[in-house]
């Protein structure tokens, strides 16, 4: 008998909680949570909450552009050329021989004299020139920077060797059709590495790069009889670059 009314009483709070749980709106689906008007409402709150990442993607992408490019020319600035770079090296070393890049230096001729005789203004406007010029006949997937006051460097993925003396003879025709119509003409000494031939270091093609610019260069002022020394400037380009290198990375505890 005992057992038979705890039998009961176990039925009878199943019963119970069967009926509590059947009179939640929530499962029987008379609430709020499951109606259309409820639906709409999560729709709309998501578009907004999408709308506002993307207007955040867009502003992170200015103060992105803000601190990789350079404010006068709009092309990349130093940093950027140098993260790119290391970059390119790290992949061309993971494809192997199949995947080749180079690396491209240029220095404007006598632009201390430009500033002196015409002015700063007409020196920034110059600069401004050789980056619309650099951005014009490059590929558009070539990274063109000003990495120094009047020093530029570009980096030209999947570019061999061979390939770059007919980029710097078009470039040079280029300038010289550029030139007939300025009153200021443009003179660039330009200097090429390549990966693997000039070295495995990005310092390695940074130094052949100014080695070959500064050959170059010495041939302009030779044309013009101006004394020049090149190893000293190399050696004096290669020097600032370790010591920005080594302002950069903390050292290990």
């Amino acid at each position: 008998m005992c057992d038979y009314i705890c039998a009961l009483r176990s039925q009878d709070s199943r019963s119970r909680g069967s009926t509590a749980r059947l009179r939640r709106p929530e499962l029987v689906g008379s609430g709020p949570s499951h109606g259309p008007d409820s639906k709409t409402a999560q729709i709309t709150r998501l578009s907004r909450e999408n709308a506002a990442l993307k207007r955040e993607l867009a502003r992170l992408q200015v103060y992105r552009a803000m601190a990789y490019r350079d404010p006068l020319t709009g092309v990349w600035n130093r940093r950027y050329f140098e993260e790119r770079l290391n970059e390119e090296l790290s992949r061309s070393q993971r494809a192997g021989s199949s995947r080749r890049f180079s690396v491209m230096v240029l220095d404007l001729n006598d632009f201390k004299a430009t500033n002196d005789r015409y002015g700063h203004p007409v020196g920034d406007t110059v600069l401004k020139d050789v980056g619309e010029f650099l951005i014009s006949h490059l590929r558009h997937h070539d990274v063109a920077c000003r990495t120094g006051g009047d020093e530029f460097s570009v980096l030209l993925p999947d570019l061999p060797a061979d390939d770059c003396g007919h980029l710097v003879d078009r470039l040079r025709s280029g300038l010289d059709a550029a030139n007939a119509e300025r009153r200021i003409p443009i003179s660039l000494s330009i200097g090429t590495a390549s990966w693997p031939e000039a070295g495995d270091t990005v310092d390695a093609l940074l130094t052949r790069a100014d080695e070959a610019m500064y050959a170059d260069k010495h041939r302009h002022r030779a044309a013009r009889k101006i004394p020049t020394t090149v190893r000293r400037e190399v050696a004096r380009r290669s020097a600032a670059r370790r010591s920005r290198v080594r302002v950069r990375v903390p050292a290990q505890a």
